[in-house]
């Protein structure tokens, strides 16, 4: 049975696009009569000259390929047969280490997050089984899918808008609560009078892996200002298995904060300006724990 999908690859780490210029592409996959699927890949503004491989990763409801990119001026690649309901697929960057640059999915959002968590191993586990066929120039409705941020066939927009605001709810519930806390004299223990809304936020926002692997028991998200590009991340730390310290961070910048009571933690590939809180007394601190 014949069935295509088109996924829109969004720029998840400015580092690899060309300056002054945002990553983003198209993948369409296709089913037809054969017995493979065929994926095309079309990314425009990565820059290509820096030293390193480009990939492509596939996860189809928990079966996932890694493919390198060659050209990327539509790509043609031959996969064993999928099902194409549920797709995630990240655009990565292996130089020493594997980065994320794009990711896009259809269906279950969270097949992204595990190519994330596994990016190296796939990438090793693809270096021999790369198959590739003759690329084709892109047509001008290509070029156009790849080139826009709003192209969502088939889904309800007011939805998305919906959903959307239900997210960033949870953040103004956890700012309600962290205000009603202190204005209540505090003295009691901080993360307990806060958890139910700081549970909300974790499950919101999807996982910031790079420091979920920088510290050890440690869970932290990202999340994104509506209106505009930035964002921070934030996220517990636990020791003994009690939650220690609670983590507001903002993407660095080569200036220095000047505020003293941020800390600058060190990372690949962004680097953070940290505020640690005590989880029991609500105060800002320092993170005096190794992990």
């Amino acid at each position: 049975m014949y069935c295509k999908r088109i996924l829109i690859i969004q720029q998840s780490n400015p580092r690899f696009a060309e300056r002054n210029r945002e990553l983003c592409g198209m993948v369409k996959l296709i089913n037809n009569a054969s017995a493979t699927t065929e994926a095309t890949i079309f990314v425009t503004n990565a820059d290509i000259q820096a030293i390193g491989e480009w990939w492509i990763l596939f996860n189809f409801n928990g079966v996932c390929f890694a493919k390198q990119i060659i050209n990327f001026n539509n790509q043609k690649m031959q996969l064993v047969k999928q099902d194409l309901q549920n797709v995630g697929c990240l655009l990565v960057k292996k130089e020493k280490y594997c980065y994320e640059a794009g990711r896009a999915s259809s269906g279950n959002m969270s097949l992204c997050d595990t190519l994330f968590a596994n990016m190296d191993m796939l990438v090793q586990a693809g270096k021999e089984q790369t198959i590739t066929v003759p690329t084709e120039a892109p047509t001008q409705y290509e070029q156009f899918v790849a080139s826009t941020n709003n192209f969502y066939p088939n889904v309800d927009l007011d939805k998305l808008h919906q959903k959307a605001g239900e997210r960033y709810k949870s953040v103004q519930e956890y700012s309600q609560a962290f205000e009603r806390y202190y204005a209540a004299g505090a003295g009691a223990d901080y993360y307990k009078s806060v958890q139910q809304e700081i549970v909300k936020v974790f499950v919101q926002f999807p996982p910031y892996y790079p420091l979920i692997k920088k510290y050890t028991n440690s869970y932290f998200v990202r999340i994104d200002f509506p209106s505009s590009e930035k964002y921070f991340v934030m996220g517990v730390l636990q020791q003994d298995k009690q939650v220690k310290y609670i983590c507001y961070g903002l993407p660095a910048q080569k200036e220095p904060l000047q505020d003293k009571d941020f800390s600058f933690v060190e990372d690949t590939p962004t680097s953070f300006w940290m505020l640690f809180q005590d989880a029991t007394t609500g105060q800002i601190t320092t993170n005096n724990t190794k992990y």
